[in-house]
């Protein structure tokens, strides 16, 4: 098993692209895309970005009455089923579904999260970070697979986050069984779970055809931050104490536009078609983290190690057995 080669592509995009210039010249007519999460902050606009040059969006949604009303615009090209990623049975019954359909899945962008949140447990007790963010879109991939190995050139996006420098996964203590929790580090822990996801599919499917992905998509005020309260954003300096976004935070803060700009990159630019596996913010493929990088780029080499990809997916197997 080997780490991937993060090195700058010269793009030609950046930190200010937005999804409509990374697509531009893109034709998807006849393609088919699923994305979780597609229904707000930055599926919606991912999904809205897709619909415009020709895709087929699938949006699996755990409010599929919700996800139906907010994309209710986008026309027939856009449609809506119940999954639940806390629910494996319902991850994994999606899935199966959509393989049954026939259709090749040309791109998947695993976009739903949460983030920061209570102390949580979903399935037979696992930590809800964990559980969400990477073993529903791990069940739900796998049983994927053979709609996207039927597809010419698939991709598979994973959206992982500058948050994985807060923790590598915590292999003897995955779960908070023995430690006390900590909200961020188990958000740390599942966005490494989901960069490593990337370089463990392509470990196992490059051969077959399958480019893979994780993208930290930059810094934007969603939905996701629906758990945290007003004085800690305010505290982390992103917004002032009545939830405005302070300035410093308006000067690094992406659109939400903005913010879907590198999982469309990713899901689609040519300069990837040699480069499967690797992490990438701001539209490019990311640097690996060094003691002068700063604070909210670069990858670490934990996220990116081959052999704790191989390991991430063994224990993530036992896990769903």
């Amino acid at each position: 098993m080997t780490d991937t080669i993060q090195a700058k592509t010269g793009s030609g995009f950046g930190a200010k692209s937005l999804a409509a210039d990374v697509l531009a010249g893109v034709d998807l007519t006849g393609k088919t895309a699923i994305v979780t999460g597609g229904y707000s902050g930055l599926g919606l606009e991912t999904v809205r970005a897709l619909v415009d040059v020709g895709a087929e969006v699938v949006v699996p949604a755990r409010r599929p009455d919700v996800a139906r009303a907010a994309l209710a615009d986008f026309g027939d090209n856009v449609s809506v089923y119940a999954m639940d990623l806390a629910d494996i049975n319902s991850a994994t019954a999606f899935a199966d579904g959509f393989v049954d359909t026939g259709k090749p899945l040309d791109i998947l962008i695993n976009n739903a999260a949460i983030m920061a949140c209570p102390e949580t447990r979903v399935g037979p007790g696992w930590e809800a970070q964990l559980g969400v963010n990477h073993l529903g879109h791990f069940a739900m991939t796998q049983k994927l697979m053979p709609a996207l190995l039927a597809a010419d050139r698939p991709r598979v996006v994973s959206l992982s986050s500058i948050a994985h420098k807060q923790s590598d996964i915590r292999w003897d203590d995955i779960h908070f069984s023995a430690e006390p929790y900590d909200k961020w580090r188990a958000y740390g822990q599942a966005k490494t779970a989901n960069a490593l996801f990337a370089v463990g599919l392509q470990q196992r499917f490059g051969s077959e055809g399958l480019l893979a992905f994780s993208v930290h998509p930059g810094g934007i005020l969603t939905p996701l931050q629906r758990h945290l309260p007003v004085a800690e954003m305010a505290a982390l300096g992103w917004t002032d104490s009545e939830g405005n976004i302070s300035e410093t935070a308006s000067k690094l803060f992406k659109s939400p536009e903005g913010g879907a700009a590198t999982s469309l990159w990713c899901a689609t630019s040519d300069r990837l078609t040699e480069k499967g596996g690797v992490y990438c913010e701001d539209c490019d493929v990311a640097e690996l983290m060094t003691q002068e990088s700063p604070r909210y780029l670069h990858v670490a080499p934990w996220a990116v190690n081959g052999e704790s990809a191989e390991r991430l997916w063994e224990v993530s197997e036992a896990l769903l057995t």
